[in-house]
């Protein structure tokens, strides 16, 4: 038998707890021999048990309150009572509060042991069970961390793909360089001030991220005509809300993205496109991001149209809420300090400036080479 075993024996009998201590060291356990129940509480308190022999009727507290002091302590530990009353019903008690097994006086020693081996038996079982719980819980920790990573690189990627694609159409539509990552920053900054957060948010700032994806569709010569559209011009240019949803619907992740593609220009009044909704009927994330566009293509210099100040930008989402744009959303955008704005306006233009200084190096390189 090990040395580290340690027995804590509870008797007011000097009798019977010498009797029993002498045995247990005699086969190597550690023993501590206590005369009352707060003795052994206290003893319990200040070091660590494998089992406790405890009688039942003592002078002070007797052994059915020990063995409630004891549990509470450690709910694992081994408690056999011993007592003088063959009773039935103290038996069942002292069993039903958790002790591991009732012994009756006269007791042969022998008996005693058979109860301590079956209970060392037990708690060998249970810190088996423990450590092997507490392995799994850190492999499944481990694994779900490495899961975690491998969703973030996947999102990651997904998301500096799409960025990729939207920059390959900014530059494409040179008038516009810079407005898809001003808008996405535009409409996050926009839905944070509705209180737009998680899973919602995201959806929100990849549709503001994807809203003219569908002007890969259309041609050049609409897409890039110096002047004003004809009516037929028009027509087409349109389309690229439906183009745009129908080119990444079938994209399962993007789903929830889809709204803000396919209904930015849809109005509060019903006479946007494509399908003239209007009011609350118009998704709000297509809603919030319908301002954030607009702010943005009011205040950047277009072909046919000059960059217009902040604060006239401000003025005009202000004359066309409730007609154009949704009121609570053009008053949460005004809440947003221009110094804030303007922060997204410069660094949008310094990732647009190492973008297209990227792609031309790319370029030279490709023709150094050939």
């Amino acid at each position: 038998m090990s040395h580290s075993r340690k027995i804590l024996i509870v008797d007011d009998e000097p009798i019977i707890r010498d009797l029993i201590g002498r045995y247990f060291t005699r086969r190597n356990y550690e023993v501590s021999l206590v005369s009352n129940a707060h003795e052994a509480l206290m003893a319990f308190q200040k070091e660590k048990f494998d089992i406790a022999i405890t009688d039942i009727k003592m002078p002070d507290y007797d052994g059915k309150w020990l063995l409630r002091q004891i549990l509470n302590e450690d709910p694992n530990m081994a408690v056999i009572m011993i007592t003088g009353m063959d009773d039935t019903k103290e038996a069942v008690d002292c069993l039903r509060l958790g002790a591991y097994d009732y012994i009756v006086k006269p007791f042969d020693v022998e008996e005693i042991r058979i109860a301590v081996d079956r209970a060392h038996e037990r708690k060998s079982l249970l810190l088996e069970k423990q450590n092997y719980q507490a392995k799994l819980e850190i492999k499944v920790r481990e694994r779900t961390l490495e899961l975690l990573r491998a969703y973030e690189e996947i999102e990651l990627t997904y998301q500096k793909t799409l960025e990729a694609l939207i920059t390959a159409l900014d530059v494409r539509e040179k008038s516009t360089g810079g407005h898809s990552k001003r808008v996405v920053e535009y409409t996050r900054l926009l839905a944070g001030k509705l209180r737009i957060r998680g899973p919602q948010l995201t959806s929100v700032t990849r549709g503001a991220l994807l809203h003219d994806v569908g002007k890969i569709g259309i041609p050049d010569g609409i897409l890039l005509k110096p002047g004003p559209l004809s009516d037929e011009e028009w027509s087409i240019m349109r389309q690229h809300t439906l183009i745009g949803y129908h080119m990444l619907k079938g994209i399962k992740f993007l789903k929830p993205a889809m709204n803000v593609v396919k209904y930015h220009h849809e109005r509060w009044d019903g006479k946007g496109y494509p399908e003239g909704l209007s009011g609350e009927a118009i998704p709000l994330g297509a809603r919030i991001f319908a301002v954030a566009d607009s702010f943005d293509a009011i205040t950047s210099h277009r072909v046919y149209q000059r960059a217009h100040p902040m604060d006239e930008a401000r003025t005009i989402l202000a004359e066309e809420a409730g007609k154009q744009f949704d009121p609570k959303i053009v008053e949460a955008f005004d809440s947003i300090p221009n110094r804030v704005l303007e922060r997204i306006r410069l660094s949008s233009r310094r990732s647009s400036a190492l973008v297209v200084a990227r792609m031309v190096r790319h370029t030279l390189s490709g023709v150094e080479t050939a």
